[in-house]
């Protein structure tokens, strides 16, 4: 009896230590883009990897947008290597909410998973041009700002400080700004060559050239000029606040105004001081130059301090996340530029040429335009949910149908609901006909995606709580599952710890009453009282 005791435990043994052939179902592991992700530009592609192998051919994923049409143009990607992945070219997506239908069919046992993937497009960072990601894009945002600094300086250059056309001192440099800046917008056409910025860039062409043949007074290019840094505003993060969007709006073409002033204007010296009596010019242009380079310097650090409330959640933010530490890094150069400008500022007054520090000054600009531009392709971190929302889901059920309600990302606005509906028997008594929401007193149709996955896109008004029932038809009957759900704040959703708005608004408005104390003192000390 003790012999066969021991035979069977060792056989129960045995057969426990056989490897046994798993028959879990392929699922989603991770995604690129993330799930509830929101970018600042179109992905260009989208990728998706699973537990599992899948057999690609067989395999599906289409986009659909907020209002539940199908996006055109999208096209899958045989690649290669990975047998647990696929992959789809994407359009160039606008502004908005997107979802990202999939279906595959595992390699090993044929069973047939799908789900949903949402993100968002949202608005790109100040100074945007479009492109896909990567360094190409950044390349190409990098010489788009290096455009706009070439157009913007020397236009203010001969606007604001060589304002006398036929001053024979400052003629030749007058015109060498000029062509600067016709240069700097060619460049800029050739990078931006469609839109609304296309036709004012060959707009400010003609008025350059008019200006050049002294036909019109230079001051007529602040309008195309001011277009330019509008529409600049219009593509900025200023525009995905979630309130005070027509101050954020107008404090960022401020903003791009005066960095891109500043910025061209440096370099703008060096082309002034080319050739002729250097220092004749910086007699002349010494005091209208340095009014002009501290005022630029003071409406971008108000500004940019008023910007980087609204866009950064918390003081951590800034450490935490790529935004914020691109963000101090762009902030240390704009120091280390105003420190070379204190320096050349003081050479000038005593009738010297400094061009070594003017041209180390226009080198850290350029620099700083590097992080300007790398600051497009990151979203800011305006809450902790700024970057990925993560989806919010409820159940409930009813007899033997159990109801799953996901939501991404569970806000005021454009949601996505993707909706489970099984039954606890196996197997199910009958398949459903049809499921839909009803989201207060309206009624929401789902799509049916596969097996008994369901899909719907509705806006959600405010936040709250939120009455919500899963309709269910399966034969000549109806189930209501009663779920409950409350729809998230913004505010609610906000990073935790101190704000970092209260602090940096208290600095842009202490150094804005400082420049108009100081500007108002040396109006009233006039000419007369320089030393």
């Amino acid at each position: 009896m003790w012999r066969r005791c021991v035979l069977l435990l060792a056989g129960v043994l045995l057969l426990c230590a056989v490897p046994s052939v798993a028959n879990a179902h392929t699922e989603l592991v991770r995604s690129d883009p993330a799930d509830g992700a929101v970018l600042a530009e179109s992905p260009g592609l989208a990728r998706l990897w699973f537990s599992g192998d899948i057999a690609a051919s067989r395999s599906t994923a289409r986009l659909i947008d907020e209002h539940g049409v199908t996006v055109p143009d999208v096209r899958p990607v045989n690649e290669s290597g990975d047998p647990r992945a696929i992959a789809v070219e994407l359009p160039n997506l606008r502004t908005g909410s997107y979802g990202l239908l999939w279906e595959v069919v595992s390699a090993r046992d044929g069973h047939t998973t799908s789900g949903t993937v949402t993100f968002s497009i949202g608005h790109a960072g100040a100074l945007v041009v479009p492109g896909s990601g990567g360094s190409g894009a950044l390349a190409v945002r990098w010489i788009w700002l290096l455009a706009l600094a070439g157009i913007v300086g020397p236009l203010a250059f001969v606007v604001f400080v060589l304002r006398a056309a036929s001053d024979p001192v400052t003629l030749p440099a007058r015109r060498r700004l000029l062509i600067a800046s016709l240069g700097a917008a060619v460049v800029a056409i050739a990078v931006h060559h469609s839109g609304i910025r296309l036709l004012t860039l060959v707009v400010l062409c003609a008025l350059i050239g008019l200006v050049l043949a002294e036909r019109v007074l230079a001051v007529v290019v602040v309008v195309p000029v001011g277009v330019l840094m509008w529409l600049e505003a219009l593509s900025s993060h200023a525009a995905a606040v979630p309130s005070g969007r027509s101050l954020a709006l107008f404090a960022a073409a401020i903003h791009a105004f005066a960095g891109l002033l500043w910025l061209g204007a440096v370099p703008a010296l060096l082309v002034a001081f080319w050739r002729g009596p250097r220092r004749e010019l910086a007699r002349t242009l010494r005091g209208p130059f340095s009014v002009m380079a501290a005022a630029s310097v003071l409406l971008v650090l108000t500004t940019g301090l008023y910007g980087a409330g609204l866009e950064v959640a918390t003081p951590g933010s800034l450490v935490a996340t790529s935004y914020g530490r691109l963000l101090l890094i762009k902030t240390t150069l704009l120091a280390g530029m105003g420190l070379l400008g204190l320096l050349n500022a003081w050479r000038l007054r005593r009738r010297s040429v400094p061009r070594r520090t003017i041209a180390a000054e226009s080198a850290i600009g350029a620099m700083l335009l590097v992080a300007v531009a790398a600051l497009v392709g990151l979203a800011p971190p305006l809450t902790a949910s700024a970057a990925v929302a993560a989806p919010v889901t409820r159940s409930g059920f009813v007899q033997d149908l159990v109801v799953t309600v996901s939501a991404t990302p569970n806000q005021p606005g454009v949601n996505w609901f993707t909706v489970v509906a099984d039954s606890t028997r196996r197997p199910a008594p009958a398949a459903l006909d049809n499921v839909a929401l009803r989201i207060g007193d309206q009624t929401v149709g789902l799509e049916h995606l596969t097996g008994t996955r369901y899909f719907a896109t509705y806006r959600v008004q405010s936040a709250g709580p939120v009455r919500m029932i899963a309709v269910l038809h399966r034969g000549a009957r109806q189930y209501d599952v009663p779920i409950e759900w409350q729809v998230s704040s913004p505010a609610a959703r906000t990073a935790p710890g101190r704000r970092l708005a209260p602090y940096v608004d208290g600095a842009a408005l202490f150094l804005l009453e400082l420049g108009v104390v100081v500007g108002a003192w040396r109006m009233v000390r006039g000419p007369g009282g320089r030393r």
